[in-house]
């Protein structure tokens, strides 16, 4: 049995809410990449969505560019339910101008935890990014969401856990779950 799994936004479709690239503040991509939270604004209350985004409002956002994630507050208290407690947490509203629509999220940024076995897994060391990661269970712990440390690699792992209590809530299209054979 599969035991981690990522996790990916399917929100790109222009039916999706997403966010204007452009306005994210630095502290908050700087954050979502190298979970490095003490940078994330003090005054940030607001991200503006992109003018041409659709309608539809998912559970989880997470942009392939800056690799931002929100969530909903659906998702929000999935989480709680699991007591994820050691993810970075921000409230914030998500605004688009041109219409005045505006919807409550949480910026939730995982931590970033020492957690390969190393002579287990692939790095190209040109890009120092794992090709193919083995996870030590022991060093993950009770982490049931997480990005691997010490590698250039952005995407978010969830536990076999958290992601049958995510597919029990029935939460909103805007995720899924990769089942990738070089995450073991």
């Amino acid at each position: 049995m599969k035991y981690y799994f990522l996790i990916a936004a399917d929100t790109l479709g222009s039916d999706y809410i997403y966010l204007d690239n452009d306005e994210i503040p630095k502290g908050v991509k700087r954050a979502a990449k190298q979970s490095t939270f003490q940078f994330v604004e003090r005054d940030l209350h607001e991200l503006l969505l992109d003018d041409q985004s659709g309608h539809r409002i998912p559970d989880f956002i997470c942009d392939p560019h800056n690799n931002v994630p929100l969530i909903s507050d659906k998702l929000k208290r999935i989480f709680d339910e699991c007591d994820i407690r050691y993810l970075f947490y921000q409230r914030i509203k998500l605004v688009r101008k041109k219409d005045g629509f505006s919807e409550r999220y949480w910026l939730a940024i995982p931590p970033r935890i020492d957690c390969m076995h190393l002579d287990k897994s692939c790095i190209d060391s040109m890009w120092n990014k794992a090709t193919k990661i083995t996870i030590d269970s022991e060093k993950v712990g009770n982490y049931d969401i997480f990005k691997i440390s010490g590698v250039s690699n952005q995407e978010i792992i969830v536990t076999d856990h958290l992601k049958k209590a995510i597919e029990k809530a029935k939460t909103d299209s805007g995720l899924f779950f990769v089942e990738d054979p070089n995450l073991n």
